[in-house]
């Protein structure tokens, strides 16, 4: 019996240490999975707490799926949070607008949201496929801190906005137009919320009430013309400065930026020029076409300059297209020049017969819209022609000429020769001297036509 206890003892023994050693390496070691918290499945409610929750795949995310699925429940939290009030809103006065599309009012929603801070982590849970974070935020913290900054942001944006009244009250609408834009975005976090404030003067909805205010300078701009029309002639020149200026309630308004445009010979783009000591400004009026048969120089207030440069300027951009700039359009009326053409056209030093030249020149200016007279009084240019050929030999069985010819053209108010051309060795070829006379005179008549009118009313346009 004694041996038989002693066998059993050392053969516990034995096989207690076996069991003792540690698992081999080819040995698995299964750990058992964590059940599912009941968050997972249900969706917890809470009265004191704002709830959010996400998850992420592994197998399609398998390298950031811990930052998706807290994305998610930020995400999801802000969902919660976000309240869309109806009413006396800034997006909702937007909204109603028509001029305001629902992408633009999309886009500034999402980034009024606020950022979301001091939520806590109230549990993860992950398996072989899956991973869901909770976070949690206190509500009554939450509204306390957010009610802080709301009023702060309230404060700072009325400070802009009685900033902004003082200097449209001194006619800075520059000033002012920077002053109520950064008083506005000063509350751009809130602008799907209703933000009344109390003031001396009674409750205000601040953000409506600083838009009302950008709409109502930018349309109180009015541009005032020197002269109701614009008149180009030969006795200026064709060549005319229009004075203007720029009122706000009927006070001149320095640094507006005003842009122009009218029909000129050459193609145009639009041009601006900006308002100096008593709101003054002035516009050159030259090379109008003379063949254009209505034409004005149109004025408009360009708003774009004022866009603040450290705001952002797609909101900008989006906000102004609602707010009206005055325009302005004088009428120009081109009196245009009478000539008078006198041409004294010979070959080969007798007179021709007929006036080429002349003709010419009588044809091509009539096309531009000019004025050609037969008596000289009523003209406000002058025009001379005095051509003529000389031989140039023979070659070959053909007789060469040569054209020489000289055009002047004078105003007859100031006395000047205003343009001057001369023409050399302008070669005819033909079988006979008169034929080759001819067909000199016949290039001549090109070069008048291609080449000189253009140059003359270069010259006085």
């Amino acid at each position: 019996m004694l041996l038989a206890v002693v066998i059993s003892l050392l053969s516990m023994s034995f096989s207690g240490c076996k069991s003792g050693k540690p698992a081999s390496k080819s040995e698995k070691v299964i750990v058992a999975p964590v059940a599912a918290p009941e968050w997972v499945g249900t969706r917890p409610h809470s009265s004191s707490n704002y709830i959010g929750i996400g998850s992420s795949s592994k197998v399609s995310q398998p390298l950031d799926y811990q930052n998706i699925a807290k994305k998610n429940a930020l995400n999801d939290l802000a969902s919660e949070i976000s309240v869309r009030v109806q009413g006396s809103t800034f997006l909702n006065t937007l909204e109603v607008n028509k001029n305001f599309s629902e992408e633009f009012i999309s886009n500034i929603s999402t980034t009024t949201d606020e950022k979301i801070e001091n939520f806590e982590i109230a549990g993860t849970w992950e398996n072989e496929k899956e991973f869901w974070t909770y976070y949690r935020l206190n509500k009554a913290e939450y509204q306390r801190q957010k009610m802080e900054k709301k009023n702060q942001a309230l404060s700072s944006s009325y400070d802009y906005y009685l900033k902004g009244k003082s200097a449209e009250q001194d006619a800075n609408i520059a000033a002012a137009f920077d002053l109520y834009m950064h008083g506005l975005f000063a509350l751009k976090a809130y602008w799907a919320e209703v933000n009344d404030y109390s003031t001396e003067n009674g409750k205000v909805y601040l953000d409506n009430e600083i838009y009302s205010s950008l709409q109502r300078i930018t349309s109180g701009l009015s541009i005032k013309p020197g002269t109701t029309k614009v008149i180009l002639s030969s006795e200026n020149k064709y060549n005319v400065d229009v004075p203007a200026s720029v009122e706000y309630e009927g006070k001149s308004v320095n640094g507006i930026s005003v842009s122009y445009l009218y029909n000129k010979t050459s193609y145009m783009k639009p041009r601006s020029v900006i308002t100096t000591d008593g709101g003054k400004f002035t516009v050159n009026v030259s090379g109008v076409s003379a063949s254009e048969k209505s034409n004005n120089l149109d004025l408009k207030i360009n708003l774009d300059p004022m866009i603040a440069g450290d705001l952002d300027k797609q909101i900008q951009v989006g906000l102004m297209k609602n707010m009206k700039a005055d325009s302005r359009s004088i009428p120009i009326e081109m009196r245009s020049p009478s000539f008078f053409i006198q041409s004294e056209e010979r070959s080969y030093g007798q007179p021709s017969q007929g006036s080429l030249l002349a003709s010419a020149l009588n044809s091509e200016l009539a096309k531009q819209g000019m004025r050609v007279v037969t008596a000289r009084g009523e003209n406000d240019f002058d025009v001379s022609i005095t051509s003529n050929t000389t031989a140039g030999g023979s070659s070959q069985g053909f007789v060469v000429a040569f054209l020489e010819m000289t055009v002047k053209v004078k105003s007859m108010k100031s006395g000047e020769i205003v343009y001057q051309e001369s023409l050399s060795a302008i070669k005819g070829l033909q079988l006979n001297a008169g034929a080759a006379s001819i067909e000199a005179y016949k290039k001549g008549k090109e070069k008048i036509e291609q080449q000189i009118s253009k140059s003359i009313l270069e010259a006085i346009l």
